[in-house]
């Protein structure tokens, strides 16, 4: 809805609730009067939830989706280790809450520095313990 017919709907709202409420004991014009205000009411209401409602489209998706960036780093070699290592980091906390410990600096200068041997033995170990833990 509009503002102006959100604006337009709550005056018909409050102008037929104190006519309700004017009305007293005259049945003939407070129930009509409260009808008007009730059914005025649920299109406001219907306008927030309108406003409010989870948006049932797909979130966009990045250019540079996992699997890409895992090839780049990759494709990279030894310059692409420290991206497979916070995309490693990024699926853990993902799965496992922000109570995953954070990799020390020594170890991750450790493994930047580390023959490709060693680094693919690390990977491989951290790959299964997530297979592990799924």
């Amino acid at each position: 809805m509009k503002v102006g017919s959100v604006i337009l709907i709550g005056i018909i709202a409050v102008v037929a609730s104190a006519g309700a409420v004017v009305a007293g004991t005259n049945a003939d014009l407070a129930i009509p009067a409260a009808a008007v205000a009730v059914g005025a009411s649920a299109f406001l209401l219907l306008a927030v939830f309108d406003r409010l409602a989870w948006s049932t489209t797909a979130p966009a998706t990045s250019a540079r989706t996992a699997t890409t960036r895992v090839r780049e780093a990759i494709a990279a070699g030894k310059h692409g280790r420290r991206e497979l290592i916070a995309l490693l980091d990024s699926l853990e906390r993902s799965g496992y809450g922000l109570a995953t410990p954070v990799l020390p600096a020594e170890t991750l200068d450790q493994l930047l520095a580390a023959s490709p041997e060693e680094f693919r033995r690390y990977l491989d170990a951290r790959v299964r313990d997530l297979e592990r833990r799924t």
